[in-house]
């Protein structure tokens, strides 16, 4: 798989200036109206154009370096996908399995080290809060040996299977080795074929329906009766590990947004503590009232135009 910088032709330490000279050379020679409008020259100028878009922005470019080309991808172009891969075309994935031992958490926030080859794991945003584990899969390139095959690598899968602890957060990294449960036998091939390799598991979350992340503090809408807004009441709102009572008090507006504290996602070491969680509250309006319902409703608009009416 070609990184982006070998898409462009510059070398990963390249100028910002090399960068566009490199792009606009290539994006002349392959642009559909100057090509030979080959269906190959059409792919070559969309991976020239994706290219330029994240090495020319310097935020992206650093994330870029930070999870390794694949992950990337995948992780800002494709959420829903498990399927990873890194600069030299080995592939990973994320399932789910059962127990075994603690593994040991790193104790860099920076990132993972430039050249490590990331396998990303996906978790779900309440799976943060406890200790989970998962089955990574990883397929890796060899050369072909057959010199009478015409292909030039063979693949070789691997399943493995990790240990994420409680109280993980999102981009975390790990050493593959502190977490690993199974699959030993990998990284003792790896240590033969691949001494200097360093291979690593990055925490990715996964986006939950009803639920708007920005940073560490999670977003969502919650709907309450009428008559608790006027009254006030206690509702129940949902949480990243069950439900908590929440006391609104009588007079509360729909527009209000209640903010629950340390109930959002785990932050970093460095930051310490958990976001926040906030809710907006919405009227819920009852499709049917019975009798009983009805009479009262009414009881109470009479009352509300009387008063108004005296106003």
């Amino acid at each position: 798989m070609k990184s982006y910088y070998d898409i462009l032709g510059v070398g990963r330490d390249a100028s910002q200036a090399e960068i566009k000279a490199a792009f606009r050379k290539l994006a002349k020679k392959y642009h559909p109206d100057s090509s030979s409008g080959a269906e190959e020259d059409k792919e070559r100028f969309q991976e020239i154009q994706e290219a330029y878009a994240v090495l020319s922005d310097p935020e992206k470019r650093k994330m870029y370096h930070y999870y390794g080309h694949e992950t990337y991808r995948k992780s800002y172009y494709a959420q829903h996908s498990s399927v990873h891969e890194d600069e030299e075309g080995s592939q990973a994935k994320e399932g789910h399995c059962g127990a075994c031992a603690q593994g040991r958490k790193p104790s860099e926030e920076e990132g993972p080290p430039p050249q490590s080859v990331r396998i990303a794991v996906w978790l779900e945003l309440e799976e943060t809060l406890q200790t989970v584990v998962k089955d990574a899969y990883y397929t890796e390139q060899i050369p072909n040996q057959d010199q009478t095959s015409r292909l030039k690598y063979t693949e070789k899968n691997w399943k493995l299977q990790v240990k994420i602890p409680e109280g993980s957060y999102d981009h975390q990294f790990f050493i593959l080795e502190d977490i690993l449960c199974s699959g030993s036998e990998f990284l003792e091939e790896q240590k033969i074929r691949n001494p200097n390799k360093l291979y690593v598991i990055v925490v990715l979350l996964r986006d939950k329906p009803g639920i708007i992340r920005q940073g560490y503090h999670l977003y969502m809408d919650c709907t309450v009766d009428y008559h608790t807004l006027v009254l006030g009441g206690t509702v129940k709102i949902p949480v990243l590990d069950g439900e908590v009572l929440f006391e609104i008090p009588a007079g509360t507006t729909p527009e209000k947004k209640l903010r629950l504290v340390n109930q959002g996602l785990i932050r970093p070491k460095k930051m310490g503590g958990r976001g926040d969680l906030y809710v907006s509250l919405h009227i819920r309006i009852p499709v049917e009232l019975t009798i009983p319902q009805l009479s009262a409703m009414l009881k109470l608009r009479d009352a509300i135009e009387a008063e108004d009416g005296i106003r």
